[in-house]
């Protein structure tokens, strides 16, 4: 897990980059193609700012998880010794054994894991950085490709 949010954050900071990158340079064709008008100022800031948002949300989430990994073993050790909920998936109760070491999905185990965020945090907080990254990262992906495509359509525009 601890891999995981490592390559997460740089999936997350490298998304950063890219989205701020073309964000400023399309909302500056923008300025230059409408002469800063008021309504480029509001609606082209608020479209190149939402895959900037997207991305340092996705980066902020993993961020705040790298302070809590050394907690991360200790919190699993302590999910593990009480199966509940989602973790009773996972072991066998009458020979203890694990069933599965696999999951299809993180929802059941992130909505155990929501009702026992105080109990284990940092368990928490990297089950909700893996679930939560890749969704935003996506976003702002997709984000930066329309404001990419648009950008580029401003300058063709611009030019003739």
């Amino acid at each position: 897990m601890q891999r995981t949010v490592v390559r997460l954050g740089r999936l997350a900071a490298a998304t950063l980059l890219v989205t701020a990158v073309i964000g400023l340079a399309t909302f500056a064709t923008g300025w230059w193609v409408f002469d800063g008008s008021i309504g480029w100022i509001v609606v082209g800031g608020a479209l190149c700012a939402i895959p900037f948002v997207a991305a340092a949300m996705a980066w902020w989430l993993v961020r705040a998880t790298f302070g809590m990994a050394k907690n991360l073993v200790a919190d699993l050790r302590q999910f593990l010794a009480k199966p509940t909920g989602a973790s009773s998936v996972l072991i066998d109760y009458d020979s203890g054994v694990a069933l599965n070491m696999q999951a299809r999905s993180f929802s059941a185990l992130r909505a155990d894991l929501t009702n026992r965020r105080t109990e284990l945090p940092a368990l928490y907080a990297v089950v909700r950085a893996v679930t939560g990254t890749p969704g935003l990262a996506a976003i702002a992906v997709l984000g930066t490709l329309f404001v990419g495509a648009l950008g580029t359509i401003l300058l063709i525009a611009g030019l003739f």
